[in-house]
């Protein structure tokens, strides 16, 4: 019996080697032409209805784009963060493990554009994370300061539609969560 299982674990084939650099680029792709499907489609809502427009389109069309995007890539397309507005993006255990590596990066002065992106195994799987920031001005209408940045309008349908919101109170430049892309191995 231990003869048999020997050979058959030894006529198994060996696991593919993990090529870091390969999936992190991989995931860069993914990551990116995601934000542009979704900035283009967040910019003619906000030009259109402005910002309570742009966030109706996120409040329902976002998330089936980006399952639409994940089936066409074959991967799982996600967007997490520490400070959540809609609960289906809240981080499971690895991508809350990545949360807080990148937290206790930022705690200690690391500038949140320093962050890298990053690739690992996860079983079966690769897991892609990539820093997703607060890149411009436009980000603050849903995003910044109530009052300051987010008005009124927008301010009582993000009450309305996400009542648990913690996804308020950025500037520019600050580390808003992680893209998360995951694929089989």
């Amino acid at each position: 019996m231990v003869i048999a299982t020997v050979l058959v674990w030894s006529c198994a084939p060996a696991p593919t080697p993990f090529d870091e650099a390969a999936a992190i680029e991989r995931g860069r792709g993914i990551a990116g032409a995601t934000f542009q499907q979704l900035s283009a489609r967040l910019q003619a809502a906000m030009a259109s209805d402005g910002p309570s427009g742009a966030l109706q389109y996120c409040s329902v069309a976002a998330l089936p784009l980006v399952d639409s995007l994940s089936a066409a890539q074959g991967v799982r397309i996600k967007r997490t963060s520490d400070r959540i507005r809609a609960p289906h993006d809240a981080p499971d255990a690895d991508e809350q493990r990545r949360l807080n590596e990148v937290l206790a990066l930022l705690a200690t002065g690391t500038a949140p554009a320093d962050i890298p992106s990053q690739a690992v195994v996860l079983g079966d799987s690769v897991a892609y994370y990539q820093p997703i920031l607060i890149a411009m001005p436009t980000c603050l209408k849903c995003h910044g300061a109530a009052v300051t940045d987010v008005d009124s309008l927008t301010m009582a349908a993000i009450r309305e539609r996400y009542p648990q919101d913690a996804a308020m109170g950025y500037r520019v430049g600050d580390f808003r969560g992680l893209w998360s892309i995951r694929w089989k191995r």
